[in-house]
């Protein structure tokens, strides 16, 4: 091994990020991982992520180099000795640290990671002299461009679907257009779970659909099944480019690995796409579901949990048909004995087992303080008065509300609300509530305050209904109404003065 043997990895905390570091490692490789510092250090992010992936393979990995920097600052952040490091260790990048944001957001994602992040990425490879960059892209660089999609395709006239496709595409470009270095484009399609054990740390795409289903699923006492009246938008025939991110990592570091395999872009894809019906089929008995039909179109006159289910994916809309074909003549002609592995209804069967027994992802909140909000004043004091004053008085409202707030601050409190007024609330109550929400200080600030809505937080899992979901929902469409009508002030906790006397 040379001196300059070494790789530069971004992304290693992220989904695909941790398997190809696995990989690497496993294969021998010297490796610096570019992690930014939160609410950790980036040496004890890496420390936790190393213990966990060799405990993963069953024996210990060599311990990679942790570099401390950023994409999204100049230079990546990175000190004199850092960059001299990397100078006299690395000459190959491997690069696939990403924003999977599909919206532009107000830090300026996901452009600021893909595109820029990107470019500056790029520079230092020029500083550096570092020549190899392989760069992880996606299939859908495509948009909308017609079927099937080659490998050599770099078209720029396609429509784009969303932020996260245009994004990635001006990525691809800046890489094709830098002559200093040799760059390997990989382009993975819709990334799932584990082969093997199914496991995954993040919950995009499909999962975004087979978690909200199971949360809006209705259990009555009793009753093994669950209602959940939906009438899906598919025919069942729709195809899904479902590719482990297990085979996702193994490839790219094979074809890293293999002499004559760089310089090229290889679609990362399965030439046997699963189906809707597969899916939908496998999530019904795994979840307990009754009530789920494939109905071909989004209904006309859809109910309250029907339209929950098609507004909070209202940003997959585009992908409701089938995912394009992929032509990946490229990866099967350089890895002929290391083929796709089909996601049929057992590896759907076990990514959806995996994410039950992992609660979709939702940790324990860390109950860091928000510093700002009195819940006990806002829920005791602040709303029964003000809803005497509001529109929603005339709305006759009888419910028993649980709330339990976790965090500094928080508590747990019910609420009897009978003909649009407050008539109890305990903190230790022997009511048993119609519908509990649970939620951390940090969202119950931002819903009170009118910085977020209930629904977008339930959208986003931070709010959890216990109970009859459909009327928690409904409940929280009007509470979003009151906080329109009454926003709280932290500082003075009061509503401002300049709160309107009617709804917007």
């Amino acid at each position: 091994m040379t001196a300059r043997d070494g790789i530069l990895l971004t992304g290693a905390t992220g989904q695909l990020g941790r398997y190809l570091l696995r990989e690497v490692l496993a294969w021998g490789h010297s490796v610096a991982v570019l992690v930014r510092d939160e609410h950790t250090t980036a040496v004890e992010r890496v420390r936790e992520l190393h213990n966990d992936i060799s405990d993963s393979l069953g024996r210990r990995l060599p311990t990679p180099t942790v570099v401390s920097g950023n994409l999204r600052a100049a230079g990546l952040g990175l000190g004199t000795a850092d960059t001299n490091w990397l100078s006299q260790h690395c000459g190959n990048v491997v690069h696939a640290a990403a924003s999977v944001s599909f919206r532009s957001t107000a830090d300026g994602e996901p452009w600021e990671t893909n595109t820029e992040g990107t470019r500056r990425l790029l520079e230092l490879c020029g500083k550096l002299g570092i020549q190899d960059f392989h760069h992880i892209s996606t299939a859908f660089v495509c948009g909308e461009h017609p079927e099937p999609v080659f490998e050599t395709e770099h078209s720029s006239d396609q429509v784009f679907r969303n932020e996260y496709e245009r994004s990635k595409h001006a990525a691809e470009a800046l890489v094709r257009e830098q002559r200093s270095i040799r760059a390997t484009i990989y382009r993975p399609s819709v990334i799932v779970g584990d082969s093997q054990t199914g496991y995954t740390q993040t919950y995009q795409g499909i999962y975004r659909f087979l978690e909200l289903a199971d949360r809006l699923a209705q259990s009555e006492k009793g009753v093994r099944k669950r209602m959940l009246p939906l009438r899906l938008p598919f025919t069942g025939d729709e195809q899904r480019n479902l590719v482990p991110v297990d085979w996702v990592a193994q490839a790219i570091v094979r074809l890293m690995c293999q002499t004559g395999s760089t310089g090229a872009t290889y679609h990362l894809t399965t030439p046997n796409p699963t189906t809707v019906r597969d899916i939908t089929e496998v999530a019904i008995a795994e979840l307990d579901l009754e009530g789920v039909v494939l109905a071909g179109s989004a209904p006309s006159d859809a109910g309250e949990l029907e339209r929950a289910f098609l507004d909070g994916l209202r940003e997959y809309w585009p992908y409701l048909g089938s995912d394009p074909a992929f032509d990946c003549r490229n990866t099967q002609t350089a890895l002929p004995r290391f083929p796709t592995p089909r996601v049929d209804r057992h590896a759907v069967r076990k990514l959806i087992r995996f994410a039950i027994r992992n609660r979709w992802g939702r940790n324990p909140r860390s109950g860091r303080a928000s510093g700002s909000i009195d819940c006990a004043h806002y829920i005791e004091q602040f709303f029964p008065d003000a809803l005497s004053r509001s529109v929603l008085a005339s709305v006759p409202i009888d419910a028993t509300l649980g709330f339990v707030i976790s965090g500094s601050g928080g508590g747990r409190w019910t609420c009897k609300l009978s003909g649009g007024k407050v008539v109890v609330i305990e903190r230790i109550s022997s009511l048993l509530p119609d519908v509990e929400f649970r939620l951390d200080v940090q969202t119950f600030a931002a819903i009170i305050t009118g910085k977020e809505t209930p629904q977008v937080a339930f959208f986003r899992r931070r709010i959890e209904i216990i109970g009859n979901i459909e009327r928690g929902l409904k409940l929280a469409m009007l509470f979003n109404q009151f906080v329109r009508e009454f926003p709280y002030d932290a500082a003075s906790r009061q509503e401002p003065r300049h709160a309107s006397t009617s709804p917007m």
